[in-house]
């Protein structure tokens, strides 16, 4: 409801505006719908139409309204008694000039046929039936075969394939074993079970953390793991690794410098555990004055060197320093790749712990630059490569980064790669196979050399194999 009028005061008043007189015997539109008052666009004239009561921007509006203002006599504008049909508004520039399509309140035309009157050649009654989904499609003479959307350009899509894994085939050995009843016990006491506890808990634990277990194809590093029902697991009893001191393996006594092949699984420098054991313990109970000067990764096997004394050391560390000792390692690859080239990196530290630590490539402030160039000597079988690599910087795990980022990791590499390799290593298969220099003590260029071992032979054997 709304609320009464309130009696404007007399020093308020205003004059009512003139209501606007209007033809009652010009004819009306037909419509029960309400047209836009009229504008520029649409009227003849090109004048600007306005509703009534509302202020005009043109000077005969204006004059309008103030001619309406300065009558006293004029009455008060009301309501309009609209009809319940409701009103029919003049034509705006959103209506149609002449030649559009009729406006809701105009009429249509009469001779247009309706949509059931409409004759039966207009429409395509004559058309095949619709193909359900399920049935093919057939090619004839009437419906030749479609064209596929790529026939004569390329084939564009959203989604790259995967690119297959390299070296990923695995077959189990003839001492893998299927879980069915341990399911749910831990990995360590699974080993004990299978050796008809020969083995203890913790000489099992130790198997387990050096990589000789594998289930599912996958090296299992970790004691605690639960395996499941089908899970196959198969365990590799490693050879003796002890080493003792070995006089075949001195390649090098003169010119106040060592150089020994190392075997594998053994550390150059005593480690932090009191009952470590190295390279450098075993050399000194034959050259007591021995200094180590170059040093490689427990796994890795070959050439290293140690000074006689102080002088010497000095100089190798300087001649290490100046990049002036040329490395040159034999490396076995999974899959195959290309013949040579550089890969170039900087490298950054990501972990690190008790005699653990993890690098990748990457920027910061404590980036280091590392650079590995190679040739391939071998493709060995369907998912293997001989590599010579010379690296030339030294920088922390670089030649295993360097392969694991370009697709072909070390075999046996439990960091950088996912242990998913088609045959059974125990370590990374790395050696260091020549070491070139010059004398420390004056003389020709040292030229030092060995062969690769025993382990990586029979792997490149049983890749041929497969």
């Amino acid at each position: 409801m709304r609320p009464p009028r309130r009696p404007a005061s007399a020093d308020s008043a205003r004059p009512p505006a003139p209501r606007k007189k209007r033809d009652d015997d010009a004819p009306r539109p037909e419509s029960k719908g309400r047209s836009r008052p009229e504008s520029a666009r649409s009227r003849p004239d090109g004048t600007r139409g306005r509703s009534e009561g509302a202020r005009g921007r043109s000077e005969g509006a204006r004059g309008h309204s103030e001619e309406a203002r300065s009558r006293p006599d004029a009455p008060r504008r009301g309501r309009s008694s609209a009809s319940p049909e409701g009103r029919s508004r003049p034509e705006t520039p959103r209506s149609r000039p002449e030649g559009r399509f009729p406006t809701r309140g105009e009429g249509r035309r009469d001779d247009r046929p309706s949509r059931d009157e409409a004759p039966h050649e207009d429409r395509q009654d004559d058309r095949p039936p619709r193909r359900a989904r399920d049935t093919p499609r057939r090619a004839d003479a009437d419906h030749p075969e479609p064209k596929p959307a790529t026939a004569g350009r390329r084939a564009i899509t959203g989604i790259r394939k995967p690119r297959p894994e390299k070296g990923s085939v695995w077959t189990p050995g003839p001492g893998a074993r299927t879980i069915k009843t341990e399911a749910g016990t831990d990995l360590a006491h699974v080993l004990v079970t299978f050796s008809k506890n020969e083995l203890s808990v913790r000489a099992a634990r130790k198997l387990i953390e050096a990589g000789n277990c594998r289930i599912n194809g996958r090296i299992e590093a970790f004691h605690s793991y639960e395996v499941q029902r089908g899970d196959v697991v198969e365990f590799f009893v490693p050879e003796d690794r002890e080493h003792r001191f070995d006089k075949r393996r001195v390649l090098h006594e003169e010119s106040g410098l060592i150089a020994y092949d190392k075997p594998p699984y053994l550390a150059v420098t005593p480690q932090d555990g009191p009952k470590s054991w190295s390279l450098f313990d075993i050399l000194k109970a034959k050259y007591p004055d021995i200094i180590p000067v170059h040093r490689l990764d427990a796994d890795t096997s070959g050439i290293v060197l140690f000074a006689r004394n102080p002088t010497v050391a000095a100089q190798l560390e300087k001649l290490f320093k100046d990049h002036q000792v040329q490395k040159t390692y034999t490396a076995l690859v999974r899959g195959h790749i290309r013949e040579t080239g550089t890969h170039k990196s900087y490298l950054v530290k990501v972990e690190s712990g008790k005699g653990f630590e993890k690098w990748k490539s990457g920027r910061g402030q404590d980036a280091r630059e590392a650079i590995t160039t190679w040739k391939v000597l071998e493709q060995v079988g369907k998912y293997g490569s001989l590599v010579k690599v010379e690296p030339k910087t030294g920088r922390y795990h670089q030649i295993r980064i360097h392969f694991s980022e370009m697709g072909h990791p070390l075999y046996g590499d439990r960091i950088y790669s996912d242990r998913r390799d088609p045959v059974h290593v125990d370590r990374h298969q790395l050696h260091a196979t020549s070491v070139l220099l010059p004398n420390p003590c004056g003389g020709p260029i040292l030229n030092l050399t060995c062969e690769i071992p025993a382990d990586m032979v029979t792997a490149m054997e049983r890749l041929r194999k497969l």
